[in-house]
């Protein structure tokens, strides 16, 4: 009996952990850190473009460099006001063609996103350079955690609003199994721009407010484990037009960019290794352990029912004999006949010569 219930003692603790890493465990480490700190790289060393700085088209290597920072006192408070388990995450993007400031193009956004799928949340602090803003649920810097084989909403940051990104396969990137999703935002406008009225060809008369047009085809490989982004490709147009007979349509940009070999790699190293250990910790670990607990509680109940058995063969085997000490073979009806009153104590009757009091 004593093996039986240290079996199941063993067994009911698997079980106990093996829920706790699941249900628990997980729950608490598969989540946004507070202190998020990454830099991106994408390039295209053949960008076409209008150069502002010199009022005419230009080409050239395309550099755009994009930061996430988390900010762990913003965090806090903006889990205490929204009630839920948020971070707060500023997420910086430059563009530029020659290293000289201006940059091409620059832009700054601070939003509170969920922990655990990656979605932005309704927070008052949410802002888009400098002005309030709805990020209308879109997933701004990661996918989520267990990402799916489905179409999430992507937070587009130049048309201001989500764009479908559809699942279309899985693809190994330097020896890393991921999700690769695509989608395309068609050509819209996005902004009015004041550039000269001549880049149109028609005469210059001075500057004019120009339609901007922006267009993109994008590209994401996912660790679904994670959700983290791996690689990004962008196939990217935007273009200038002035409503008026005569004038032409002006390239505003064209580049197919591409985040830097540099920049997967680091994303593969550090990730590839998160995604194993989330992965132990959410299916393998709480198997395993369930496995074990489960055998070791059937093993040692099966070990408490032998033992009961046994003890029940014992109880029947036991000799029920009557003992005499005068060494008489005598039966217990045969000696007591005439001796109703007599004492019978476990099935056995004893008698002692001399001894009345039986």
């Amino acid at each position: 009996m004593r093996k039986a219930a240290i079996l199941i003692g063993i067994g009911a603790f698997c079980v106990t952990m093996a829920l706790l890493l699941k249900f628990y465990a997980y729950d608490k480490l598969a989540v946004v850190p507070y202190d998020q700190n990454t830099r991106q790289l994408v390039v295209d060393d053949s960008a076409t473009f209008f150069d502002a700085d010199n009022v005419r088209p230009g080409s050239g290597k395309l550099t755009t460099t994009v930061t996430v920072i988390g900010d762990p006192d913003e965090s806090e408070r903006a889990s205490e006001q929204t009630g839920r388990n948020v971070a707060v995450m500023s997420k910086g993007q430059v563009s530029d063609n020659n290293g000289e400031a201006p940059p091409m193009d620059a832009s700054r956004q601070t939003f509170a996103i969920d922990r655990t799928t990656g979605e932005a949340v309704p927070w008052e602090g949410n802002s888009q350079n400098g002005q309030a803003k709805d990020f209308q649920k879109g997933l701004m810097i990661k996918f989520p955690f267990q990402t799916q084989k489905q179409t999430y909403n992507y937070y587009d940051g130049t048309i201001g609003k989500p764009m479908q990104m559809k699942y279309v396969g899985e693809e190994t990137v330097k020896g890393l199994n991921t999700y690769k999703f695509q989608g395309t935002v068609p050509m819209t406008k996005f902004r009015t721009q004041d550039v000269p009225r001549g880049i149109f060809g028609l005469e210059d008369t001075g500057g004019v407010d120009a339609d901007r047009l922006y267009a993109n085809d994008r590209t994401i490989w996912v660790e679904p484990e994670t959700g983290v982004m791996i690689k990004v490709v962008e196939n990217q147009r935007q273009e200038l037009r002035w409503n008026e007979p005569g004038a032409r349509t002006v390239n505003a940009l064209t580049t197919d960019s591409v985040m830097t070999d540099d920049t997967v790699q680091a994303n593969v190293d550090e990730y590839a290794t998160k995604a194993m250990l989330l992965k132990i910790l959410r299916f393998w670990a709480p198997l395993l352990l369930g496995i074990i607990g489960i055998g070791l509680l059937l093993a040692g109940l099966a070990l408490s029912l032998k033992a009961r058995g046994n003890r029940r063969d014992d109880e029947d085997d036991y000799d029920d004999t009557t003992v005499y000490d005068d060494d008489q073979d005598r039966t217990a009806d045969g000696l007591f006949r005439d001796r109703e009153d007599a004492p019978v104590a476990g099935g056995r009757v004893e008698r002692r010569q001399g001894d009345g009091a039986l």
